[in-house]
């Protein structure tokens, strides 16, 4: 199955033919680390790798695809600038030094690079991008390229990424991993109802970047990812919606969401946003797909994707290959490619401080190097100077005014499926025409956006083609009123 150009995985089946599902699956240590690292992955990148499969099997995932897509369409004066749209459409992973390591490379974003400007260097003026195609505040193009010095801060296991190597483990259906043992195949194949093997049969596939990839589809889309994939069962079973939550309200609100309901449906039309908020819808892109999980609290109803995330928390921590830790249950929004307002619990990582030298220090002696050097370490570098980091994020790239990803000020108009389309030079009159809707069947309402709100809108934005009904509506409905006392 698997292109002989690419590294593949052994990964043998016991398969009931009858009910034409795969029961249970046994898989090497480097399979799992590369299906566990679906959890570092941002949902932009998801989303960009998952299309290139959908050319005849379309599948979406919620609205999410509709974001993106309307990033896509905004034209480049939207932006602060066009790496701000292109920072949407292909998010760094936090993880990226650690994928890289994986044994079969899934997302194809280009590693990091470092730049900085020619002329400006021999000025002393240290200012460093890590995108490309950036001007400095001189008008050139940053476009030496540095390479990073002494970066060791993305050690693995010499057999590992993620989990130890060395070792098998069992996947079911549902993305359910457990560690391969005598005692864990007995209790989870009486669970599903197998006292023996009779009604199963053995098949030994190898697995490839064509299957890895349906399968991160299938994990989003559907709750058997296995028979889906391995088997081509075309009656799996989809995905839920996200129910609201409605936690605790609170007066810590971020935004004010002006929405347009049409009375006689009991939805929300459309809603009309300013820059802002706009930035933080567009910025489900840039987070890992771990984050949002840890956010909804593992019950995203998207797929079985939880059952992965599950799976990460029940193994272990022994079998994984940082004793610290595993970034796999939260890993952090990259460096400047998080919301400057954001409602959510999500961290976007520290920006590293970067130092410039002339040279490199070995065993106490520095050795001088002609074009200069750049390291996180300021300790490895002869003469080091600190440097500024260029951010994209703002109107002249400093980080003391990061703003976000749109320019400011603006308007836009954002969909019941969370298509945005930016309101500039757009009559309004032309715009309610082309609504073709009676104009006393709409209302207009206020919605104060806070924690709550957001993650609503979140797990909707997941599951939902209506995200803005689904995830907000339930704020607009009026409370009972309390009984007066005589």
């Amino acid at each position: 199955m698997a292109s002989k150009q690419e590294p593949n995985f052994p990964l043998r089946l016991l398969v009931d033919k009858e009910r034409n599902r795969v029961v249970v699956a046994e898989a090497s240590a480097h399979l799992i680390d590369i299906l566990f690292s679906f959890l570092t992955f941002p949902l932009g990148t998801i989303i960009r790798l998952v299309s290139k499969k959908q050319l005849h099997d379309h599948q979406d995932i919620g609205c999410i695809n509709n974001l993106y897509q309307s990033v896509e369409n905004c034209g480049a004066e939207v932006f602060w600038n066009h790496i701000c749209q292109r920072m949407l459409l292909c998010p760094r992973n936090p993880c990226e030094a650690l994928c890289q390591k994986l044994k079969l490379k899934v997302d194809d974003s280009e590693p990091t690079k470092y730049f900085m400007c020619s002329t400006c260097l021999w000025k002393n003026d240290y200012l460093l991008s890590t995108f490309a195609g950036v001007r400095c505040s001189c008008g050139k193009l940053m476009d030496k390229e540095m390479k990073l010095y002494g970066d060791s801060s993305e050690e693995t296991h010499e057999d590992g990424v993620f989990v130890k190597g060395g070792t098998m483990y069992l996947m079911f259906d549902d993305l359910k991993v457990l560690q391969s043992s005598p005692g864990n195949s007995v209790q989870q194949l009486l669970q599903l109802g197998y006292k023996n093997f009779h009604k199963l049969t053995e098949l030994f596939i190898n697995v490839g970047l064509k299957e890895i990839l349906d399968l991160l589809k299938q994990a989003l889309t559907s709750k058997s990812p296995l028979s889906d994939v391995f088997l081509s069962n075309g009656e799996s079973k989809r995905m839920c919606t996200s129910s609201p939550k409605h936690g605790p309200k609170t007066e810590n609100w971020i935004y004010n969401l002006k929405v347009t309901v049409r009375k006689t449906k009991k939805k929300i039309l459309y809603a009309e946003a300013e820059g802002g908020f706009v930035d933080f819808l567009f910025s489900f892109l840039t987070t890992p797909l771990g984050s949002i999980l840890k956010l909804l609290n593992g019950n995203s109803s998207l797929g079985c994707v939880d059952n992965l995330y599950n799976s990460v928390k029940g193994l272990n921590p022994s079998w994984f290959t940082r004793p610290s830790g595993t970034p796999l249950l939260d890993p952090q929004v990259a460096p400047q490619f998080g919301c400057w307002k954001q409602p959510l619990k999500l961290n976007e990582e520290a920006t590293p401080s970067y130092w410039y030298g002339t040279g490199v220090i070995k065993n106490n002696i520095g050795y001088s190097l002609g074009n200069g050097v750049i390291s996180k370490k300021k300790s490895l570098l002869s003469n080091p100077d600190a440097m500024k980091l260029f951010d994209p994020r703002s109107p002249d790239g400093t980080r003391e005014i990061s703003k976000g990803f749109v320019r400011r000020p603006s308007l836009f108009v954002i969909w019941d499926d969370l298509q945005v389309i930016p309101l500039a030079n757009t009559s309004s009159i032309s715009f309610l025409q082309k609504l073709n809707v009676s104009l006393d069947d709409l209302e207009e309402h206020v919605v104060s956006i806070g924690e709550t709100e957001a993650l609503n809108l979140l797990g909707a934005s997941l599951t939902s083609k209506a995200a803005l009904t689904e995830g907000l509506f339930c704020c607009l409905l009026k409370k009972p009123k309390e009984e007066v006392k005589a």
